[in-house]
């Protein structure tokens, strides 16, 4: 019984969600949209879990004296200023300057250090092993190229080679990679609400 009634309430509500997007009527168009709104207030207490947990995490790190409690304290002090200030002053000037001055310059922090894992991913990518690197290094090369003012000056055709690259061969590749996104999630959605994956009866 404990694992028939999760299988039954997953299967139940998938269906009803699901029922809300090609069938229109008043009573699966409310009760699809109470299940939604579920969803969501679910989501804010998984956010809720997850802060919680995270100050826990930190703070067993604190209280052990752990070599990295340093930063512990920092980010257990950032984040309950930050709460404090986006609960008590949530459209002021502070949340504001925390955001400006805080937040995305940390963004951009992380930005600047991936550009240098994305040069050692490329640098991996691009020996030539196969003819598939090959192609692919030669294309990259061929499209940093082709950005140059003085290339595109030295010969006309470039840019309009580069633009083909653009619009043919990489917009198949993504639509291709999104396709395979959607088979994958229509997959995945169809496997738990046939009980063929049943994540909700673990633990």
């Amino acid at each position: 019984m404990k694992r028939v009634l999760p299988i039954l309430a997953a299967l139940t509500c998938g269906l009803l969600v699901l029922m809300d997007f090609f069938v229109t009527n008043p009573t699966i168009d409310e009760i699809g949209g109470i299940l939604v709104e579920g969803v969501t207030i679910l989501a804010a207490f998984a956010l809720l879990l997850g802060l919680l947990n995270l100050i826990g995490v930190h703070g067993k790190r604190l209280v052990a004296h752990e070599s990295k409690g340093g930063l512990s304290l920092i980010l257990i002090l950032a984040l309950l200023a930050t709460l404090v200030v986006g609960v008590a002053l949530p459209a002021s000037q502070e949340i504001a300057w925390i955001f400006d001055y805080v937040s995305q310059p940390l963004q951009s922090t992380m930005a600047a250090l991936l550009a240098f894992f994305v040069v050692s991913a490329a640098y991996r990518a691009f020996r030539l092993r196969n003819v598939e690197a090959a192609i692919l290094l030669v294309t990259s090369l061929f499209m940093l190229l082709a950005q140059l003012p003085f290339i595109q000056a030295w010969s006309p055709y470039m840019p309009i080679l580069r633009e083909w690259i653009v619009t043919i061969p990489v917009t198949a590749g993504m639509r291709g990679i999104l396709l395979g996104i959607s088979l994958g999630t229509i997959a995945t959605s169809l496997r738990i609400l046939l009980a063929v994956d049943r994540p909700y009866t673990r633990g």
